[in-house]
């Protein structure tokens, strides 16, 4: 099935230039986590910064996204680049588990639940949790403080559009990531908070 496109205004080389690298601190966390010669899915990968950073401790990585101009980028820095065991796909989650029907040992959203419509959030994660072995999730902490660092996630994540800050306020509203995982039924294995500031990584498994 042919994915829908999504693309955003800063999808492309202004996310890969001003956005991706905000999350590198994030990245260098996932790649202390997973175990040598890993399968991994990278849901959201915009152009493929995470992909890059973890190829050498993986023994495949398939990176999704549903935008077609992250997509187009990322593949043609991995043309010039010497990396094999990646394969950037523009797809849509649930339809990529479920026509290819991979198992993986990791499937990482970094920034990406918060903007998925409420209604889809729990389900993902329900059917990820079926195709992967352990769930590695980052986003923001919740409950909000107030502080500098929480105002600029309060205007980047404005910005991003009407459609993104809602399902961001939502997502803020029922307790981020603690919240998905208690709905659920997913546990967290492993935690990590404010490292970078007002984010939150956590581990979930069955």
């Amino acid at each position: 099935m042919h994915p829908k496109n999504k693309n955003h205004w800063y999808d492309g080389l202004f996310y890969d230039i001003v956005i991706a690298p905000n999350q590198d601190k994030s990245f260098g966390l996932v790649k202390e986590i997973i175990k040598q010669n890993s399968t991994l899915l990278d849901v959201g990968c915009g152009t493929g910064r995470l992909a890059f950073q973890i190829a050498d401790k993986c023994s495949q990585v398939d990176a999704i996204d549903l935008s077609q101009r992250n997509i187009e980028l990322a593949n043609k820095k991995l043309n010039k680049s010497p990396k094999k065991n990646i394969k950037f796909i523009h797809a849509d989650v649930l339809n990529h588990l479920n026509e290819n029907y991979i198992k993986y040992d990791y499937a990482v959203l970094s920034f990406v639940i918060h903007e998925i419509d409420e209604s889809l959030r729990e389900q993902i994660l329900s059917e990820l949790s079926k195709f992967s072995k352990n769930i590695i999730l980052i986003d923001y902490l919740t409950p909000r403080t107030k502080g500098m660092w929480s105002l600029l996630n309060e205007i980047v994540e404005y910005a991003a559009g009407k459609e993104h800050y809602s399902n961001f306020k939502t997502y803020i509203a029922q307790n981020g990531l603690k919240g998905l995982s208690e709905k659920t039924g997913l546990k967290i294995f492993q935690e990590i908070k404010n490292n970078p500031s007002t984010s939150h990584l956590v581990v979930l498994s069955k």
